[in-house]
């Protein structure tokens, strides 16, 4: 039997990253386990009478407000992807990015989708520096949108009665990240990402005009989504302003950046449900049934990466175009 001293360190990081899925393997099905706990002990008939009640026309706007939106995270990390020679295609930025999208609803990681945009962007013949680079400054740009948002959904969380499930969020996240090895690595991944986000803020801070132009894009997509959100409430006869959906959710959005769960199955559901019922005022069975019916736009929205995966592998015939 071989002792950690007798191993050597690739078999030791096999063994970590092993461990590491392992854990959410089971933070995954804890999570998905207390939302299904919460969604049994409200009327969930309610719950899915509100979401048979959607009209076919409704369900269309909402498909096509979150294409909108996967399209404008495309061209945000297109944007990003142009300091590199040579430049990239949209079209192939797009197939990516949905293939990328697709993926994360099943790769063992919140972050899985971000291999697969790795690996198509350096078969799309992009400097692998560049794209490594970009899908780090990608997650910057997009977490800066919610950024502008979040302070105001901070103050709104605060300010609740401490009784309220929402307010216990903070503490019921410090929780799961302490029952993971995530905690025990803390301070090395925050170490390594600061380093990381310097880096990337450099590479493209001499080249402004493609950062505006991803924040831009970024923006667009907040566009798209919120209203999605506003549309699906207003189905749902709850009205709320663009600006109180962008605050409430900014909170949930950085809650599903915790790699905790595969594609934040289970930890999105919850900080949804809880925070829009009590934030928003409303019934927590309108609440889970925005939080499954965002879920399911999610993956529908996503489903034409399936078309795109088959390109890995693929050798590109000729190489990409440069822009005049």
């Amino acid at each position: 039997m071989k002792t950690d001293e007798s191993m050597n360190p690739a078999e030791v990081e096999d063994q970590t990253r092993n461990k590491s899925s392992y854990w959410r393997w089971i933070l995954t099905a804890a999570a998905i386990g207390l939302f299904i706990y919460q969604f049994s002990h409200q009327d969930f008939h309610e719950t899915f009478h509100i979401i048979k009640s959607m009209s076919w026309l409704t369900l269309l706007e909402v498909f096509l407000l979150m294409i909108g939106s996967r399209v404008s995270t495309a061209a945000r990390w297109n944007a990003l992807l142009k300091i590199n020679e040579p430049k990239p295609r949209f079209k192939d930025t797009l197939k990516t990015t949905f293939a990328g999208l697709f993926s994360s609803n099943v790769l063992p990681t919140s972050v899985g989708g971000d291999f697969v945009r790795l690996f198509m962007g350096i078969q799309a013949q992009l400097d692998p520096a560049y794209v490594a680079s970009s899908l780090i400054m990608d997650r910057i740009v997009g977490f800066t949108g919610m950024f502008f948002f979040m302070p105001f959904g901070l103050h709104m969380l605060f300010n609740l009665d401490k009784t309220s499930p929402a307010s216990m969020i903070p503490f019921s996240l410090i929780f799961m990240v302490s029952i993971s090895d995530v905690w025990q690595k803390t301070w090395n991944w925050i170490r390594k990402f600061i380093q990381k986000v310097w880096n990337s803020i450099r590479l493209w801070m001499s080249h402004p005009v493609y950062l505006l132009e991803a924040l831009g894009f970024t923006f667009l997509h907040m566009i798209f989504y919120f209203s999605t959100i506003w549309l699906l409430l207003q189905s749902m006869q709850v009205n709320l302003s663009i600006f109180k959906i962008g605050a409430i959710y900014s909170l949930s959005y950085v809650i599903s950046l915790f790699p905790l769960s595969i594609g934040g199955l289970g930890i999105q559901e919850l900080a949804i449900s809880n925070l829009f019922s009590t934030l928003g005022n409303m019934p927590m069975e309108t609440a889970n049934a925005l939080a499954l019916l965002l879920r399911l736009a999610y993956i529908a929205s996503s489903i034409p990466g399936v078309f795109f995966l088959p390109d890995i592998g693929k050798k590109k015939k000729q190489p990409i175009e440069k822009e005049s």
